[in-house]
């Protein structure tokens, strides 16, 4: 457990807010509990809403409407006391404990609280080359779904290529699949992995069985290949290990990318000031605090604790959200905080449209329609919460 300094804790007199920025799974859980925490002011700084990533496959499928995998933080903030601000975050002023926002006003906080996700880093698009379509954030997502619903009913059959062989990648796959089926037509879908096998660390029998329904679907996976450019028609893809060149470049043609891989903190992380793991996020012990800044806690995506390094699934998020709670009210109190303490195995249900599922947990797995019901009642049980 951590103790803390007197000095670390806000003085009692205090009106500065505590400043949410951002709207994952743990700043919902702490704005739903805003009666149990001791500070006067608790403010949410406007995300501009909260998209449900468990269900985005599925809004890309068409298997869901946009509006159903979406929820209004600021709506939940007025329900519970929590005061709103519109603005984004531009930077933060650990000297002077402050907040700037991008319009340029400057908020004095007594505690920040970071709930940001994750985004995808792209190759650069090319002026001519195919659309490039990032699985975060996920109205990007949407609009590839309403843009593709239109190609479809003008008669038009895009190539589509998904690059990432994790669960994003499988279930943009999968749901790309759905959604022409809902049309009628019949597009060439490839996913393109840079490891040997999809899904890394997951059961052989659960990657056997996922590989067999990918061929049921005409999906055709390629292995140790790793996107190098966008190019016109297509993209350029080379072997992984080997030197990008003429002799082992391959072209793969298509009209649109699904990048599902490469996730990242978002970029205002490296502007806050305070310690940083590279491609990981902001920096916290596992008290969820910054090691540089006891005001400063951080979860989800977003975060990096320093002894444990995390896959990007929200069900991390939904545990740490009890724990933030406790050691944000702790540290007002000035009492010691408790550690978060990651579960050895987290259970991932990837939704592979038409009413199909895989679920994985350790080392057991079932897919199938049994796991496609209980994501489903998972996933309107945890939204119903925030509704």
């Amino acid at each position: 457990m951590t103790s803390l300094a007197p000095h670390d804790a806000p003085p009692r007199s205090s009106t500065a807010p505590l400043l949410l920025v951002g709207a994952g799974h743990a700043h919902l859980n702490l704005i739903r509990q805003r009666e149990r925490l001791p500070m006067p002011r608790v403010m949410l700084l406007d995300p501009g809403g909260f998209w449900y990533s468990g269900m985005a496959g599925g809004v890309l499928g068409g298997q869901h409407c946009p509006a159903a995998d979406r929820i209004d933080p600021m709506a939940l903030a007025r329900r519970h006391g929590v005061e709103g601000l519109r603005g984004r975050l531009a930077e933060l002023d650990p000297a002077r404990r402050e907040a700037r926002l991008d319009d340029g006003r400057r908020l004095a906080v007594s505690a920040v609280s970071f709930n940001l996700g994750s985004t995808v880093n792209t190759p650069p698009a090319h002026a001519e080359g195919p659309g490039v379509w990032p699985v975060k954030p996920i109205p990007r997502l949407v609009a590839l779904r309403h843009r593709l619903a239109r190609d479809f009913a003008a008669g038009s059959c895009p190539r589509l290529l998904v690059v990432g062989g994790g669960a994003s990648g499988v279930e943009a796959a999968c749901q790309l699949r759905a959604l022409a089926d809902r049309h009628g037509v019949d597009p060439t879908i490839r996913l393109l992995t840079r490891s040997s096998e999809l899904l890394p660390g997951a059961p052989p029998g659960a990657v056997r069985w996922l590989r067999r329904r990918l061929a049921r679907r005409r999906i055709t996976v390629e292995t140790g290949l790793e996107l190098v450019a966008h190019l016109p028609g297509g993209i350029m893809a080379t072997p992984v290990g080997q030197p990008a060149g003429d002799d082992n470049a391959r072209f793969v043609a298509a009209e649109h990318v699904v990048h599902a891989v490469g996730l990242a903190p978002p970029p205002v992380i490296e502007r806050l000031g305070l310690p940083t793991i590279p491609g990981r996020g902001l920096a916290v012990t596992d008290s969820l605090q910054s090691p540089a800044a006891p005001w400063a806690f951080a979860a989800g995506d977003c975060a990096a604790i320093i002894d444990h390094s995390l896959p990007r699934l929200g069900v991390y998020g939904v545990r740490q959200a009890p724990v933030l709670r406790d050691n944000l009210i702790a540290w007002w109190r000035g009492e010691a905080l408790r550690p978060y303490r990651p579960q050895p195995r987290a259970l991932s249900i990837l939704d592979l449209g038409r009413g199909q599922a895989l679920a994985i947990r350790g080392g057991a797995w079932w897919g199938g329609r049994l796991a496609w019901y209980w994501k489903r009642r998972l996933d309107e049980r945890f939204l119903a919460g925030y509704r």
